[in-house]
């Protein structure tokens, strides 16, 4: 039984172990399976993203290719360009050697033909040798290919050239000109016919001197020429002289005066003249101190051939560059200007002046014509005159909005003043009369100060005009509305102004200061405000029912800063309000004026 026992319990035993490992078995499977599963899945995965790597890859190298291929057909086509040109350059240089050398190919092929002729003709005896070596020495040199034909056709376009350069080179080597003729005679040469216009000019100048002497008709012919070594060109004032020769005129050698370009007349010596002026600029006299005294015009002599008529004495050019003469002009009269002052400006006798303008007094009004008489020098003398002067800068006139002011009035808070400017003019005058004046420096030496007028825009005021105060306008009526209902001092010892209001009003700034206290007084002022100046003087603000400011705030005269209220000792809605000046307490009503408040609508009502 024992025996038995343990054997089908070691059959038993046997058969779960099979069991296990049998599900052992089917577990690995399902692992095993799950695993090829998941790296089936991987694998497809892996294999789409190569796929996709390797399709870009190929595009890659197509691309790649494709530039490639076009790359190596541009050099393809660069070289078979690049080797057409050359062969084509080749070409045409072997076509220019063979027709270089054609004339001694063929010259070459005659020699050798002559050889053979020769040889020939000496087989056959002594005289057709002699014969046919004098026709072969014929043909060698005269023969449509022989030497002398061929040396020809090479060295006459050579000595062509050659010719063609040292005619030109020649040519360009020769100096060439213009050739005036007058009245059949050649007066000069000239580079350019401008030339001959201002030697015309010049002559006809020369000859219009005189009143009736008529302009030379030249007739010019001109003829381009070669000039030859002892010849030279003519300027404009040579040639003038060689026409004024060529004429039947009476002519003279002088000098010629010209004002302004001008002829004016001929001298035989400008010495005297020229010291006759140089002693009139030397002893003008001008008032102040003056500089670059010269004739306004200018002066120019010149030597020359002149006609007989145009010549004076050195006497009659002295007198006639010197004279002066007397015009009639008007003058309109400036601002300030008086009959002296305009004497003055023309050089005027007073009693001339008021011959011609006798119903002129003493001033005369901005924009009046007067009458007066110009001194006029054939030669003007000009000069200039330095001067200083000092001008005034007007200043700009602002309007300001300022608090300080109730609304409706208006004051300068700050007066204007004008500017000086210090400047350094040049006055030019021409025979003592001003012409110009030009400013050669300035300095402004005192600024304008603009002058700022206040328009008001406080606003707060009492209730009623009745409430009459006539003080100074420091400070503002501090509550919008109310009235006032105790004094100062009255019959109590007050130290401010009651003004009654009703509870919860604005109450403003007096003027601009600073917060110095803002909170409760347990001294009977309850909530209240004190407000420092900044000029020794406080205000107080007390009875408060809110308080809209704090200690250390600026403050700006008309700015909410509390709302009328009952607290601490009040019997009623009101604001005490108090004026201190270095601690002491001083009656608000000096301080205040609610006249001005009421302006604006005085204004209104008129």
């Amino acid at each position: 039984m024992d025996t038995k026992h343990l054997d089908d319990e070691f059959e038993e035993n046997v058969n779960s172990s099979d069991k296990a490992e049998a599900a052992a078995d089917v577990r690995d499977e399902a692992d095993k399976s799950a695993d090829v599963s998941h790296i089936s899945s991987f694998h497809k995965l892996q294999r789409g993203f190569t796929g996709v790597f390797v399709h870009l890859g190929l595009s890659a190298a197509k691309v790649l290719a494709r530039i490639s291929l076009t790359l190596i057909k541009g050099i393809e086509l660069l070289f078979t360009e690049l080797r057409d040109l050359i062969l084509a350059l080749l070409k045409g240089i072997w076509k220019l050697i063979k027709f270089m050398f054609s004339p001694f190919k063929k010259r070459m092929k005659l020699t050798a033909g002559m050889q053979r002729s020769l040889r020939k003709a000496k087989k056959e005896g002594r005289n057709a040798y002699a014969k046919e070596l004098f026709k072969c020495v014929c043909k060698f040199l005269f023969d449509e290919d022989g030497m002398v034909y061929t040396a020809f056709n090479y060295i006459l376009p050579i000595v062509s050239i050659a010719f063609f350069v040292a005619v030109v080179r020649y040519g360009s080597g020769l100096e060439y000109g213009l050739s005036v003729e007058c009245n059949g005679k050649e007066v000069g040469i000239i580079s350019a016919e401008t030339v001959y216009d201002e030697a015309a000019s010049e002559v006809q100048k020369r000859i219009s001197y005189t009143d009736d002497a008529e302009p030379i008709d030249f007739s010019p012919k001109f003829s381009l020429r070669i000039i030859s070594d002892d010849e030279r060109i003519s300027s404009a004032g040579k040639l003038a002289d060689d026409m004024l020769a060529s004429s039947n005129s009476e002519l003279i050698e002088a000098s010629g005066i010209y004002i302004d370009g001008e002829f004016i007349g001929a001298v035989r010596d400008t010495e005297p003249v020229e010291a006759a002026l140089a002693d009139l600029l030397i002893n003008y006299k001008a008032d102040g101190v003056v500089r670059d005294v010269s004739f306004k015009n200018k002066i120019e002599y010149a030597d020359g051939i002149y006609l007989a008529d145009s010549l004076m004495t050195e006497d009659e050019a002295i007198s006639l560059l010197t004279s002066q003469k007397q015009r009639m002009g008007t003058y309109v009269a400036q601002k300030g200007d008086s009959a002296v002052v305009i004497c003055q400006k023309y050089n005027m006798d007073y009693s001339r002046f008021k011959l011609l303008n006798p119903h002129i007094e003493t001033e005369c009004r901005e924009g009046q014509i007067v009458r007066v008489t110009e001194t006029e020098s054939y030669l003007p003398i000009r000069y200039i005159r330095e001067m200083e002067t000092l001008s005034f800068l007007d200043y700009e006139t602002i309007e300001v909005e300022t608090s300080s002011l109730n609304v409706g009035s208006s004051a300068i808070l700050v007066k204007g003043e004008k500017g000086e400017k210090r400047s350094s003019i040049e006055i030019t005058y021409i025979d003592g009369i001003e012409r110009s004046r030009k400013v050669v420096k300035s300095e402004i030496t005192k600024n304008p100060i603009i002058e700022q007028i206040g328009i008001g825009t406080y606003t707060a005021r009492p209730d009623s005009p009745s409430t009459v105060l006539m003080g100074n306008g420091q400070f503002g009526w501090p509550v919008d509305g109310g009235y006032v209902s105790d004094t100062f001092i009255s019959n109590r010892n007050h130290k401010g102004l009651d003004i009654a209001a009703p509870g919860g009003s604005d109450i403003y700034a007096a003027g601009d200061g600073v917060v110095v206290s803002a909170g409760w007084n347990s001294g009977g002022y309850g909530y209240f405000v004190m407000i420092d100046h900044l000029d020794g003087y406080q205000t107080v603000y007390a009875h408060c029912s809110g308080l809209y400011v704090s200690e250390g705030q600026n403050v700006t005269r008309g700015q909410l800063i509390a709302a009328i209220g009952s607290t601490g000792d009040s019997t009623g809605n009101h604001c005490h309000f108090e004026v201190r000046y270095l601690g002491m307490c001083y009656d608000p009503a000096s301080f205040l004026n609610t006249v001005d408040a009421f302006k604006e609508d005085d204004g209104k009502d008129d």
